[in-house]
């Protein structure tokens, strides 16, 4: 939760809202109100699985839009079967939309609530309780599109001010830190592959010496941008240090690694250039293993690394697969 800002946002609403509505749900049985209580049961169970279902790995967006759906209906189901009292839930729950997902989503969310709720034939008393409603839970929808919308521009700002390295462009050691902890997480609730790379540009202090500092840094940029579009979307290039980057690749086993990095390497060496020739790369990668932690994991990454560097450079090695068993923490 402290590494991922969306995953602890559908935790903490999930478990507030969980523990808010259980209590009326036992109270709805005792009242005899059974489709009420089972509104709220529904809701619940559904606000749960999503939480475990996101904390096994699954996809955060689609967690956040499933709480978002099952909130939203809930609340109106709950309106129509209890009348004005029910009623009263959409507000918090159109607030906390704005959060779970991104704001136009919850926007959208609170339009179809807001319409939906205007065809109860006895919800309101009069064309004033009509438009009163509505236009509250618009303008409700409205601010907090307003407030979340520049909420996520505010912090992204920072994020980037805070992970991303100001020469290249790619994200700095302190994100690779960061995403190193998500990804061992990741990876011990789902299992999935996930690759570890470290490129280091070749004999780049010579280009330094002969060039100059300034062709230095355009050489580093321009690998970047080779890099950027060379990889998949998923996959996260970080600046380790100096002339060495790290690529954090998903969904990556030794194989598809091998072939990758073949694929990353003869695309580098046909564009990667100075004014006197081609400048060449060396790369080492490490497939996370089962118990590994973070030290191991980039230590064996970095002894591929130097194996490449050893049979000549200009290649990529693939470390041999992790041995299943070996303890360590993130």
């Amino acid at each position: 939760m402290r590494h991922d800002f969306r995953l602890s946002i559908i935790t903490v609403f999930g478990g507030c809202a969980a523990l808010a509505i259980s209590p009326f749900a036992v109270l709805r049985f005792m009242q005899g109100n059974m489709l009420a209580g089972v509104v709220d049961v529904g809701i619940v169970f559904a606000i749960v699985a999503t939480n475990v279902y996101a904390w096994r790995g699954g996809d955060i967006e689609w967690a956040g839009t499933c709480v978002t759906i099952t909130n939203t209906l809930g609340c109106v189901a709950v309106a129509w079967v209890l009348g004005s009292a029910g009623l009263l839930w959409i507000y918090p729950t159109l607030l906390a939309n704005a959060f779970v997902v991104r704001p136009r989503t919850a926007a959208f969310a609170g339009i179809a609530a807001t319409i939906a709720l205007q065809f109860h034939p006895s919800l309101f008393a009069s064309v004033a309780d009509h438009v009163t409603v509505a236009v509250t839970m618009l303008l409700l929808s409205l601010f907090s599109y307003i407030f979340a919308k520049r909420t996520d521009l505010q912090r992204q700002t920072l994020q980037d001010l805070a992970t991303q390295d100001s020469l290249t462009g790619a994200r700095n050691r302190r994100a690779m830190e960061d995403e190193l902890a998500i990804a061992i997480h990741a990876f011990r609730r789902n299992g999935r592959p996930i690759a570890l790379v470290i490129f280091d540009l070749d004999h780049f202090k010579h280009v330094n010496d002969r060039f100059g500092h300034e062709e230095g840094d355009r050489v580093l940029r321009e690998f970047v941008r080779l890099m950027k579009a060379s990889t998949r979307a998923t996959d996260r290039l970080f600046r380790f240090g100096g002339e060495e980057f790290v690529l954090l690749m998903e969904h990556t086993d030794e194989l598809r690694a091998s072939h990758s990095l073949t694929q990353m390497l003869d695309r580098l060496r046909g564009l990667l250039r100075t004014a006197d020739g081609v400048v060449t790369v060396s790369a080492g990668a490490a497939v996370l293993g089962h118990g590994e932690d973070r030290s191991h994991w980039l230590a064996r990454a970095d002894a591929a690394l130097y194996q490449a560097k050893q049979q000549g450079r200009d290649r990529a090695v693939v470390a041999a697969a992790h041995p299943t068993g070996a303890q360590g923490s993130a």
